[in-house]
């Protein structure tokens, strides 16, 4: 029985120790992330999906209300959402348009490909 609790114990420390380095790994992750300063008071309004136009018209920080003065495409709030806001914080969407805090991302990949 004696054995028996000392390895449940080594197990439990082990377990502890691998999520303390876990954690430990992740913060440094987000911490080498450009932090803005968030500016709640600031609001840039945009119409335009193109993160070009976006990054002229809104800087790292904030509150970007996109409202697009037509659809056309379900995708468009989420692409919307992933290349300019800010995920660490809410994002709101609905059929007229997504706020967000705004953070530009940095490398665009589209691994998607086309149906014929």
């Amino acid at each position: 029985m004696g054995m028996r609790l000392f390895l449940r114990k080594i197990s439990l420390v082990s377990i502890g120790v691998a999520v303390i380095l876990s954690n430990a790994s992740c913060s440094k992750q987000w911490s080498d992330l450009a932090s803005p300063v968030i500016n709640p008071a600031s609001l840039c309004v945009v119409d335009s999906f193109e993160q070009s136009a976006v990054s002229q018209a809104c800087t790292a920080g904030q509150k970007v209300a996109f409202l697009p003065n037509r659809w056309g495409n379900e995708q468009l709030p989420i692409m919307f959402a992933a290349v300019n806001c800010d995920l660490r914080y809410s994002v709101v969407t609905n059929n007229g348009g997504v706020t967000c805090i705004y953070l530009p991302a940095t490398k665009v990949e589209s691994t998607v490909s086309q149906a014929n």
